[in-house]
């Protein structure tokens, strides 16, 4: 299975141009819903299209809204744009199947 990514709209899109740079499947909510999208809409279209979600949104980490599409979650909002696709890239590596990724997994450990 393919990794997906959708980036949320807390995070620039400037992301998910980095991560198809680096091969890797990523759009932005942006492009794929709309500006001020509300997270259930995002959860629901991320199942439904096989997407994990890449958020800074301490929302996602709540079971409730992230149902069960996995999160790559990221503290540090500081990070800048390469670095943030850089911590999923390497994630990527380190594991290679999406299914076989805890619900949430915090990117920041990984750079």
């Amino acid at each position: 299975m393919e990794y997906r990514v959708l980036v949320d709209e807390n995070t620039s899109p400037r992301v998910a141009e980095a991560l198809r740079g680096k091969g890797i499947a990523a759009e932005h909510v942006h492009e794929a819903l709309s500006e001020g999208v509300d997270d259930d809409s995002i959860a629901t279209f991320a199942r439904e299209g096989g997407y994990l979600v890449l958020t800074h949104d301490t929302d996602f980490l709540d079971k409730e809204t992230r149902g069960n599409v996995p999160v790559l979650y990221y503290a540090d909002d500081t990070m800048d744009t390469y670095a943030i696709a850089d911590c999923v890239a390497e994630v990527i590596e380190w594991v290679p199947e999406p299914t076989d990724l805890p619900p949430v997994v915090n990117v920041n450990e990984w750079n």
